[in-house]
């Protein structure tokens, strides 16, 4: 290493060191200009770190302009444009795919549904669990992102990958055709379009016919008479244009809702480590719980939105009997018994995790100063 005459070494010694005497300026040269190099500031020589994501929804999905964009714009503006985000013109594999794409690093960013892939975030989604104190999708997504970097990581459901963020969409209602579901019972044979894994299996102990069907086949399935009805948040129903065919709909759990769709972003392993350490502190001061918050905030506006259209569109909302939230909650009783013994099974203290996960929900929606809504099984909790 090239030292000073006073032997500290031409790392202390600033750019300002190579300007060699009259003596030194022509046999060192070539050394001067090689470390010249070095002492240039290791933030300014590296090239602006571009990744790419793996397009989650349209461009003109309330999704991609008001969470994934407007996200992507503050990690740049933290980073000083150090990293950038380019999202994909298009999605570069299935949606089903999109965590394994992230993963092999054929994309640097990828997010997704976890029930699109039963069996794999098992843990992660005990947002599936069912009579949550509240719809509010803001308080949803908080807690669900605490609660696994307090209790669900250790089940390593992302390994491979930096999870950059959890949050929820919105809650379960039933939709039907021709049939008002006013009691249980009413539900039994009817065919109706399963939002994941644990609401179809909700659905077959309630007596229903659960359905798997992409978005598209859900619209054509209704158009042509195929399905009696649909398992489904609010958003979702109009964001599919729906409403023609839909009748009536069934509040659950008292407004609340039965469970809601959880959603991932992931960042791959090795795009995530050609990151600087203080760069990678700005991505994820944007991510987690602030993007909990962005994107329940969102899907909250687009909530109110489309439960208003729905009623504008004349769809009937229907009074349930007495006994209907009683019934649903023993139907439903099964799903909180599944999770823990999954959970269990996999080294997370389950109880604790649920019963902290109901309670940040609780606790974050009466904060944001959200309705309380909640089942009487469920406040006494």
């Amino acid at each position: 290493m090239l030292r000073r005459p006073d032997g500290r070494s031409l790392a202390h010694w600033g750019c300002t060191a190579l300007r060699p005497g009259a003596a030194l300026r022509h046999r060192f040269r070539p050394i001067a200009a090689a470390t010249a190099l070095a002492c240039v500031p290791a933030v300014l020589a590296a090239a602006p770190i571009e990744l790419v994501v793996n397009q989650v929804a349209p461009p003109n999905h309330f999704y991609h302009t008001d969470v994934l964009v407007p996200w992507g714009e503050a990690v740049e503006r933290a980073t000083q444009g150090r990293v950038t985000l380019r999202f994909s013109v298009a999605p570069l594999g299935s949606y089903r795919r999109n965590f394994d794409m992230a993963r092999a690093g054929l994309v640097d960013i990828a997010g997704g549904n976890q029930s699109a892939t039963p069996g794999r975030f098992v843990v992660t989604q005990i947002n599936e669990t069912p009579f949550l104190p509240s719809s509010d999708v803001e308080a949803l997504s908080v807690a669900l992102w605490r609660t696994q970097q307090r209790f669900l990581q250790v089940a390593d459901e992302f390994s491979g990958t930096q999870l950059l963020a959890l949050h929820a969409s919105g809650t379960q209602h039933w939709f039907t055709v021709e049939k008002p579901i006013r009691q249980l019972s009413d539900i039994r044979g009817l065919k109706m379009a399963a939002p994941s894994d644990a609401g179809a299996r909700l659905l077959s102990a309630a007596g229903a016919v659960p359905v798997f069907l992409t978005a598209p086949e859900i619209h054509d399935a209704l158009s042509r008479g195929i399905l009696d009805g649909v398992s489904m948040p609010f958003s979702g129903v109009t964001r599919l244009g729906l409403q023609p065919y839909l009748r009536y709909q069934t509040r659950l759990a008292r407004g609340v809702g039965l469970s809601f769709g959880g959603f991932f972003l992931v960042a791959n392993a090795n795009s995530w480590a050609r990151i600087s350490s203080a760069d990678q502190a700005q991505v994820l001061s944007h991510s987690g719980e602030a993007f909990a918050r962005r994107a329940g905030r969102v899907f909250n506006e687009q909530i109110e939105a489309s439960a208003r259209e729905i009623l504008a569109a004349g769809i009937i909302d229907v009074d349930t009997s007495a006994d209907f939230d009683a019934e649903l909650i023993r139907a439903a009783a099964f799903l909180d018994a599944e999770w823990i013994e999954k959970a269990r099974s996999v080294g997370v203290d389950a109880e604790a995790a649920l019963a902290f996960f109901r309670r940040e929900v609780r606790k974050e929606s009466q904060r944001l100063g959200a309705a309380f809504h909640g089942s009487a099984a469920e406040v006494s909790r």
